[in-house]
């Protein structure tokens, strides 16, 4: 969004752009959903370790701290999901010896040194619902919305922790990516972000047009209730089960919804290419001056509310930037940033906020971090 442009000077709050990598977690790889089983990735061969250092790859690039959005009932080491009503498609029978190996300590341990480069989220034990052996979409909704009783959900959530403890992994995480984009909200205290705040999660994406609203969206890209924030999720760039993606124009959205097969080659030892290339066009598209690279969750949900909710009050040269309209939810509260591009270097003055970063590019825009002064509902810029 432009502020202020005079000249060739600039001024601009960048919409953030964010990566969430969706299905990590599965061991099998193939697509099982004609028999009854979950659709996994629907990719060539089993996962592996590579795969898991190919997203720390992709984060190092981006100096993104990537969300990964993990399914972990093939992590299960104790057959626990045998208790766990609709986890999976075999009941009482479920056995995942298939996935039981050095392979599990070996990836944990990998994913627990590289916390600062992958953060997890919650996308479910085994994406799917199962009812008399037959799957259902999804795990947490079926395909009208409908939240499955609160009872399930909790379970099942409850059972999300056990197999991260029983694999060496410490807390819970506080995001949630629903399974086959099946959710709602506008329900309050019976509401499927009622339960997940009693787990602690706090962020939540997924596609709006998608989820049972039974009220409207605050905003139509982000709304809120009981203490979690969703932030709208938009559409991938590329298909979910094609494998090595070629990189496509990323959608003008916070989120860059992708998942794990895209970004992986049937050659494990050829994943760095296709990163490569995804890296490459992610930097290339943040590089503009109405879009900004997220550091982690909480940038790109707070740049989003400033975003998505200030007002902005225009002036000779100056911007007025009014955040009473966001909540205060934690989540929605923060630093934020803009972008200057001038020809020779603006002066600038800065007013209802602290400076507490700046860095400017080879293209010549400087980028700007913003930390709104407690008591004050409006930042001013003055350029001079």
């Amino acid at each position: 969004m432009i502020l202020y442009q005079d000249g060739d000077r600039t001024v601009s709050l960048p919409l953030p752009l964010f990566l969430v990598i969706e299905d990590v977690g599965w061991w099998q790889g193939e697509d099982g959903s004609r028999r009854g089983e979950p659709y996994r990735n629907g990719f060539c061969r089993r996962h592996c370790l590579a795969d898991y250092r190919a997203l720390v790859d992709l984060s190092e690039r981006l100096s993104m701290r990537v969300a990964v959005a993990m399914v972990v009932g093939e992590w299960d080491r104790t057959n626990l999901l045998r208790d766990i009503a609709g986890a999976t498609w075999l009941g009482r029978a479920w056995d995942n010896r298939r996935n039981q190996g050095p392979w599990l300590a070996e990836a944990a341990s990998y994913l627990c040194r590289h916390e600062r480069h992958l953060e997890l989220a919650v996308h479910g034990l085994c994406h799917e619902f199962w009812r008399d052996g037959k799957m259902q979409r999804a795990e947490f909704h079926d395909d009208d919305g409908l939240m499955r009783s609160r009872e399930i959900v909790a379970g099942h959530l409850r059972a999300y922790a056990a197999i991260l403890r029983d694999n060496g992994f410490s807390g819970f995480p506080r995001f949630f990516v629903p399974p086959a984009l099946r959710h709602s909200f506008g329900n309050g205290d019976g509401s499927m972000q009622a339960v997940l705040n009693d787990f602690g999660i706090t962020h939540v994406t997924t596609r709006f047009a998608r989820a049972r609203q039974y009220s409207p969206p605050i905003h139509d890209k982000l709304t809120w209730e009981c203490g979690v924030a969703l932030l709208e999720r938009g559409l991938s760039p590329v298909a979910w089960p094609q494998a090595a993606a070629e990189p496509q124009a990323l959608p003008l959205n916070p989120i860059v919804a992708l998942h794990w097969g895209n970004l992986l080659h049937p050659d494990p030892a050829r994943n760095g290419e296709i990163i490569a290339r995804w890296a490459q066009r992610i930097v290339a598209e943040a590089a503009d001056i109405g879009r900004i690279m997220a550091i982690d969750v909480d940038d790109c949900w707070r740049q989003a509310a400033v975003c998505y909710l200030a007002r902005f009050r225009f002036g000779q040269r100056m911007v007025g930037i009014d955040l009473r309209d966001l909540p205060s939810l934690p989540s929605l509260n923060g630093p934020f940033s803009l972008k200057i591009r001038a020809v020779p270097p603006v002066g600038w003055r800065c007013s209802g906020a602290r400076i507490i970063g700046r860095g400017t590019d080879n293209g010549g825009i400087t980028t700007v971090r913003l930390q709104p002064e407690p008591g004050h509902s409006e930042i001013r810029i003055d350029i001079v």
